[in-house]
């Protein structure tokens, strides 16, 4: 008798105690279907999101816009080692709204010409340009280590020399017309 009642415990105890194995199962399972959960969330968010924030057109147009000719910003330092045979640098600064129209002006203009040589731009008043800056200009310059610019001023190079230094902006419309 007294092995029949142990059987019966041992059998009760067995079927009672859930498997460790079922629970770590389960748990993984719940685990799996929450991140799931989280992933659809943030993907219908998402659509949502951009859907709203392109609701001017629901076809998105991919012809290629017609490209802007602009002038190419350098470096004051990079002005002798330009690619071009022969180019413009014109040096100015670049903070004051009325100098930065009255040059895009002329430049713009001059670039609608027919037979132009390559122009590009140095903003004296960038950081990186600073040390090119002084109150007294070097129109022999012919390194980049003797540059020194006081005022608006074009030079002309040529094969990386220069060949024409230009201050002033009558000067300057006048050079580029």
């Amino acid at each position: 008798m007294a092995n029949r009642q142990y059987r019966r415990k041992k059998h009760q105890a067995v079927d009672s105690m859930p498997s460790s194995f079922s629970l770590e199962v389960g748990k993984v399972v719940k685990l799996f279907i929450v991140i799931i959960l989280v992933f659809v969330v943030f993907y219908f968010l998402t659509v949502y999101i951009l859907e709203k924030g392109d609701s001017s057109s629901a076809i998105v147009d991919t012809t290629p816009a017609e490209a802007d000719i602009q002038y190419q910003e350098i470096l004051a330092g990079n002005s002798f080692s330009m690619r071009d045979n022969h180019y413009y640098v014109l040096y100015y600064d670049m903070s004051s709204d009325d100098l930065k129209s009255t040059y895009t002006n002329i430049v713009s203009t001059y670039e609608d010409k027919d037979n132009h040589y390559a122009i590009y731009t140095a903003d004296m008043s960038s950081v990186f340009n600073k040390q090119y800056v002084s109150g007294t200009a070097n129109s022999d310059v012919q390194d980049v280590d003797y540059l020194r610019v006081a005022g608006p001023t074009l030079i002309e190079f040529e094969n990386g020399r220069v060949v024409d230094y230009i201050e002033g902006e009558d000067a300057i419309t006048q050079e580029l017309s």
